[in-house]
């Protein structure tokens, strides 16, 4: 795990201020789809508001919007409140600057209700502070790292949305996966991100050209919990500013095109002692060591709520298009000693032993994922769940092997009767997460024609 990473202490943010080297401070939170949203303050506002104030006032209906920004009028914020106003309040442990825009400094948020002193329930990085919450009573916790891949098209971002998105020149031409040739050939736009994320508080570890046309994959160092899945966005927002500044379009999409591989990100968690800290994933035995017994509940809770909490693995329509035989998305609910066949994979060994899970995109709100993992973890430590065997051969072949579902409708479907969720998230933010979905699938059933459609029914019925 890399320390070498550069946040801000308030001492040095003044220090800079009064240089005049910083003059705008970006006050943002993660929004329901991982994206950042808020506000760009002066430094005066900044002092005024985030450092000795209330917080930053924003509407509550960042909660409660679709991709396009259009309110769904959720128990959060509708018409009947008024669409309230909440209260961003700075994690001064965030601050950083951002290498890329020199004058400016960022600060992720956390969301607050207007009148009190409560942290607004449905707001993701709330979400995963009480999980977080739960482990810690149990003496647990928890470190995580993401594994992101993602498309790069050599052309402009408004070049690509003037053409749909469609017939995009990608950074490659051939299939590269691993190949130095054309990782040397991409380093002109990858090396400033393995340059400029450590100066943005993110630690990366490695680079390298994934199978898909103009698919890379970079991978980060790993960390606590909550700072993992803020880096993990920070990531992605650091990542699409670079590429818009190259006149690169990137996506994040699960599934980009049906006929080319999907997007993933890879979730790797170990278990650690709150009291001791140290990892708690390994034990030794007479076979030479392997998953401990409090470990070996905490994966069996995650294969056995997997399917039924797919939907915070995979959160949009087009991520079930991802979930295919043979293209290494983590489809066949089984454990499997290193085993890519595998949705869940058991990797290192001694204090590195881990279990990367291999469901969700890249489209993935890390926040979302990495509660569910850690509610269906401690469900199954709490049942004392037997260690799960260990899956041969490939899984997607094997007999009685579960495999997530391949449609938003199913994934709903399920998550609306899962009781483990309800009891670990709570009443308000469960029926949060399962209206917000239901609303997502709904814009795509009956208010989108796509261009199969068009093509399959236009002349034809």
């Amino acid at each position: 795990m890399s320390t070498h990473i550069q946040t801000l202490d308030l001492d040095q943010f003044e220090a800079l201020a009064a240089a005049g080297e910083i003059d705008t401070v970006v006050c943002a939170t993660p929004d329901p789809y991982g994206r950042l949203v808020g506000k760009r303050l002066t430094i005066q506002a900044f002092r005024s508001l985030g450092l000795n104030g209330n917080g930053i006032n924003a509407s509550s209906f960042i909660f409660a919007v679709d991709l396009e920004m259009t309110p769904l009028n959720l128990p959060v914020s509708n018409s009947t409140n008024g669409w309230a106003d909440i209260r961003l309040v700075p994690d001064l442990t965030t601050l950083r600057r951002v290498p890329w825009e020199p004058n400016t400094a960022l600060v992720i948020c956390d969301a607050y209700e207007c009148g009190s002193d409560t942290m607004l329930s449905v707001a993701p990085r709330t979400i995963l502070k009480r999980q977080i919450e739960r482990a810690h009573r149990e003496g647990l916790e928890f470190k995580f790292a993401s594994e992101l891949e993602f498309f790069l098209a050599a052309v402009a971002p408004n070049d690509a949305w003037q053409a749909g998105y469609q017939d995009l020149k990608m950074l490659s031409n051939y299939r590269s996966d691993y190949q130095m040739i054309q990782s040397g050939r991409d380093d002109w736009f990858i090396r400033q991100i393995r340059n400029q994320m450590p100066q943005f508080g993110i630690s990366v570890e490695s680079s390298k050209p994934e199978w898909g046309l103009g698919q890379q994959e970079i991978t980060l160092d790993y960390c606590d919990t909550l700072e993992m899945a803020d880096r993990h966005v920070l990531f992605k927002h650091g990542i699409k500013q670079l590429a818009h500044q190259a006149d690169l379009t990137v996506t994040f999409m699960a599934k980009p095109k049906i006929d080319d591989v999907g997007s993933s990100c890879h979730l790797h968690v170990s278990m650690w002692s709150t009291e001791t800290g140290r990892p708690l994933c390994w034990s030794k035995t007479a076979d030479g060591g392997g998953m401990s017994a409090k470990f070996g509940s905490f994966v069996a809770g995650q294969l056995e709520h997997a399917v039924d909490i797919s939907l915070l693995f995979a959160p949009t329509v087009n991520s079930y298009k991802r979930f295919q035989p043979g293209q290494f998305a983590g489809s066949a609910i089984a454990l499997g000693e290193d085993n890519r066949s595998c949705a869940f994979r058991l990797v290192g060994h001694g204090p590195s032993y881990r279990v990367e899970n291999r469901i969700p995109g890249a489209d993935v709100n890390p926040y979302y994922a990495y509660a569910g993992t850690i509610a269906a973890g401690l469900d199954g430590i709490d049942r004392q769940l037997p260690t799960p065997a260990i899956f041969s051969g490939n899984a997607w072949e094997g007999r009685e092997v579960e495999l997530v579902p391949t449609s938003m409708h199913r994934a709903i479907d399920l998550f609306a009767k899962n009781k483990m969720a309800r009891a670990a998230f709570g009443d308000d933010v469960y029926e949060h997460l399962l209206a917000s979905a239901q609303a997502e699938l709904t814009s795509f059933d009956s208010h989108t024609v796509t261009d199969w459609e068009t093509r399959r029914y236009y002349e034809r019925v």
